[in-house]
């Protein structure tokens, strides 16, 4: 009897081992490798403005990005600029899912330099063309262009959830979003964000 009973404690004891390897419960989004990093000033932001909470965003490069990706991280980047009027509607609802997911994104801002008056003006544009061109809208000549917001959730080096914009419903970043638009927003990113899991 007591054999039997030391058994069935080491079979639950090796399972209770074995479902926690990895240091993570299943289904737990794992740390951001921005994470401990000093996060961008979002006060350029209008809606930002008396948001509570702190900025989630670290400011990143395409060539950062890119090699990210090519060591097989799992990370979230967002390409966006402070005079974009749909980045600033964006931007509290995003910093705000990734607050509640408790992780950090990559910040690539398209007019950090002031010598950059368009999003293609970026360094290494070519670069972020050569990895995500398939998910970029055309230009007006028909080349592959990065227009903002563009949000990007990268899983083991791999783009896994993509989305550009705010909302199709939102197409005047002036008007502010309604609640629906807001809880379809919210859900959008909690499931981008999740992809991570």
């Amino acid at each position: 009897m007591k054999k039997t009973a030391t058994f069935i404690l080491c079979i639950i004891l090796t399972s209770m081992l074995f479902a926690g390897c990895g240091g993570k419960e299943k289904g737990t989004i794992p740390e951001s490798p921005f994470a401990g990093r000093d996060t961008v000033d979002l006060s350029g932001y209008d809606s930002m403005s008396g948001h509570d909470g702190g900025s989630r965003f670290v400011d990143t490069t395409v060539a950062e990005i890119d090699r990210m990706m090519s060591d097989g991280e799992s990370f979230i980047f967002f390409a966006a600029f402070e005079d974009c009027s749909y980045c600033d509607q964006m931007m509290p609802y995003l910093n705000d899912a990734l607050a509640e997911a408790d992780t950090y994104a990559g910040y690539l801002d398209t007019r950090k330099d002031s010598d950059w008056m368009n999003n293609a003006d970026i360094d290494d544009y070519d670069l972020f063309v050569k990895r995500f061109g398939k998910y970029l809208e055309s230009d007006s000549s028909g080349s592959p262009h990065l227009y903002t917001p563009d949000l990007y959730v990268i899983k083991n080096g791999k783009v896994k959830a993509h989305h550009q914009g705010v909302l199709e419903s939102a197409d005047d970043p002036d008007q502010p979003l309604s609640s629906s638009q807001e809880e379809e927003l919210r859900e959008l990113l909690e499931e981008m964000i999740d992809v991570l899991k």
